[in-house]
């Protein structure tokens, strides 16, 4: 399939609603992966585990279970969406080159679809910010924070609005720089602690039983965005460049 091909197939599916066809969601930004097909809006199934080897040794089989447990085919898939990170190097990287295998293979569209953002979307309201974080070990922390367009029947009729768009900083520059609100995503000890000697008053965390990233909503995202299109032009998200070595947390 050409590229243009891809665009005619994204646009298409805005006026035909070929999203009505299940879509395979791909999350391996850290150890906590996750996987789901969604059909028109239906979450068909969701399978979240701890990656305890590597995402290249653990992802397809996780994928075939995935489908198979959702009821559908690899070959009625009609779109696929990554997770680009910021996250771990390998497991980012295995993921994108699994996703962009079988849709190519398959001939469908591919969409990519940032972490951070991910992190933060089922905790956006149009009144308030969420600030997304990521434990980058020694580099620092990756951040964003982002704020809800206008709600249709409860449900987001656009992207989210970055209000900081996705960087990396030292936890000190980070807690000058974000704004106050309702915090997600890696919420370490070190963090919180950065919180409370900068003296902020006014954050909130979200509670630890909703602070998980569901791969069910990338491709929310991703329609939000019209973002499927050519999976060769999906790529890792990278705040500073890799640092090629053990496996660790990156960015």
């Amino acid at each position: 399939m050409r590229p243009d091909r891809f665009a005619l197939v994204a646009a298409s599916a805005r006026m035909v609603r070929v999203d009505i066809m299940p879509k395979l969601a791909i999350d391996t930004a850290s150890d906590e992966a996750s996987i789901a097909i969604v059909d028109g809006g239906r979450v068909l199934f969701e399978h979240r585990w701890r990656i305890t080897t590597t995402a290249s040794r653990e992802l397809l089989s996780a994928i075939e279970s995935t489908i198979a447990a959702a009821g559908t085919t690899l070959d009625a898939l009609t779109g696929i969406v990554i997770c680009t990170g910021p996250g771990g190097y390998g497991s980012l990287r295995s993921g994108v080159a699994t996703a962009q295998g079988i849709a190519l293979g398959l001939d469908v569209p591919l969409a990519g679809v940032g972490r951070l953002e991910l992190q933060a979307f089922p905790h956006l309201r149009p009144d308030s910010i969420v600030i997304a974080v990521h434990d980058a070990g020694r580099m620092g922390v990756a951040w964003a924070a982002y704020r809800a367009c206008e709600l249709i029947d409860d449900a987001q009729s656009a992207p989210p609005e970055p209000i900081a768009p996705p960087r990396i900083d030292d936890l000190d520059t980070c807690m000058r720089l974000a704004p106050v609100g309702l915090w997600c995503g890696d919420l370490t000890p070190a963090l919180h602690a950065a919180r409370d000697a900068a003296g902020r008053t006014g954050d909130t965390d979200v509670q630890s039983a909703e602070n998980v990233r569901s791969a069910a909503h990338l491709v929310r995202l991703a329609e939000l965005h019209h973002a499927f299109g050519d999976p060769a032009a999906v790529d890792v998200m990278y705040l500073r460049p890799p640092s090629i070595g053990a496996r660790a947390a990156g960015t």
